[in-house]
């Protein structure tokens, strides 16, 4: 059979993308394939085809725009426009799609790709037909397509989709705590952001007369690619100290290169934890109770359950004061701070409310007025201390459990 043409290349690219077809995707890479994303970090061929099988976003059109072909380098260029619903938020983005195709033994196939937000198409009247969308809708679902699984729901894989191998026994422990690779860091600057968070958490937990005591455990809820576990290296000796978080992907990293000293599972967004009653002294979640809307009162009693009665539990949350340095304050120059500034809810924080969230899903933004989350602790809870800004612009609570309940 002789190789397609790199106009059929082309468009069996964009439809691969249109139906997420990891499969088919995969076929059309080259082995040393990879891909720049809008904000610039560049990620290999599985962490894109990871992206692409992911169920947070869909894929609503994709368009090529253009191809041109440079024979004497056996080089071609194809522009896509996609349209991406769900990446935060639930909103609509246009995004330009760039692939640079390679010619081997008369084979093309995809060596690199660059990604770029366009525009925000949300509030876009010309969105496509009816029909149109029906027939999106049946190429899609339709056939091979399957309802997503309870991992893909419930966690974030390792490899939606895919499949992969682990080897045995972890590689041989370095004299220093080695560095995940960057697009593990989820936006933060790895290095820096995690002493700093640690040592003005430990600051806040000194000063409530609490101390470590031998044999006592600890808990990093979300503790991502380890970015502030690692800066408790110095009480692993005495204490066991865990990491959980949904994103399985950042746990493997963990558990390769972080274990020992520290022990690591993948846990999922149902308000469970496998951990014994009582069983932590502190327990401390840093940007977490600011992506959980409804299920945040069950989470409060899961960590209530597994503290211990003499414990610590330390959250972080966003609040009015986390609002006023997005608005008009230290922050208001950040990325974050100019895309939620676009959205209804946040330009309506200024009237009276208790709670409000920007986004339903992992990635969604939650507010709080710090009276309204306070009242929500009362019977869990006794809070020890507030403290602005201890975690960049979020407000920082200090609890534990309430002395009128076992």
């Amino acid at each position: 059979m002789s190789p397609m043409p790199i106009e059929h290349v082309v468009e069996r690219w964009r439809e691969s993308i249109l139906e997420k077809d990891v499969a088919a995707a995969a076929a059309l890479r080259d082995a040393d394939y990879s891909a720049t994303l809008p904000d610039g970090r560049v990620i290999t061929s599985d962490d894109d085809l990871a992206m692409l099988a992911s169920p947070q976003h869909t894929i609503i059109a994709v368009t090529t725009d253009d191809l041109t072909v440079d024979d004497r380098q056996n080089l071609a260029t194809a522009r896509f426009t996609c349209v991406v619903e769900g990446e935060f938020g639930g909103r609509r983005w246009s995004v330009h799609l760039v692939v640079e195709f390679r010619r081997r033994d008369g084979e093309w196939l995809a060596r690199s790709s660059r990604a770029m937000v366009i525009e925000n198409v949300a509030m876009y009247e010309d969105r496509p037909s009816r029909k149109s969308r029906i027939a999106s809708w049946l190429r899609r679902n339709l056939g091979a397509k399957r309802p997503a699984s309870f991992p893909e729901l419930a966690y974030l894989p390792y490899r939606p989709g895919l499949d992969y191998v682990l080897p045995p026994d972890p590689p041989n422990q370095p004299d220093e705590l080695p560095m995940p690779p960057r697009e593990l860091w989820l936006s933060y600057n790895y290095p820096v952001h995690g002493k700093q968070h640690v040592d003005q958490m430990l600051e806040i937990l000194n000063a409530s007369d609490f101390a470590f005591r031998k044999h006592d455990r600890i808990l990093d809820l979300g503790c991502g690619a380890g970015r502030m576990i690692r800066h408790l290296q110095p009480l692993a000796g005495t204490c066991e100290i865990w990491g959980t978080d949904i994103s399985s992907q950042h746990i493997i990293w963990c558990k390769r290169h972080l274990s020992p000293p520290f022990h690591f599972a993948t846990t999922t967004k149902v308000p469970h934890l496998p951990f014994e009653d009582r069983s932590f002294r502190f327990i401390y979640c840093g940007s977490l109770f600011t992506h959980i809307d409804e299920l945040a009162d069950a989470w409060l009693l899961e960590l209530r359950r597994i503290l211990a009665p003499d414990g610590r539990l330390y959250v972080t949350i966003h609040d009015r004061h986390t609002i006023d340095l997005m608005t008009t304050g230290a922050y208001q120059t950040a990325a974050i701070a100019q895309l939620l500034r676009t959205r209804s809810a946040f330009q309506q924080s200024t009237d009276p409310f208790g709670m409000f969230t920007v986004g339903r899903d992992h990635e969604a933004q939650v507010f709080y007025d710090l009276d309204f989350f306070i009242r929500m602790l009362r019977a869990k809870f006794d809070v020890l201390s507030v403290t602005q800004e201890a975690y960049f612009y979020q407000t920082a609570l200090l609890l534990k459990r309430t002395s009128n309940q076992g």
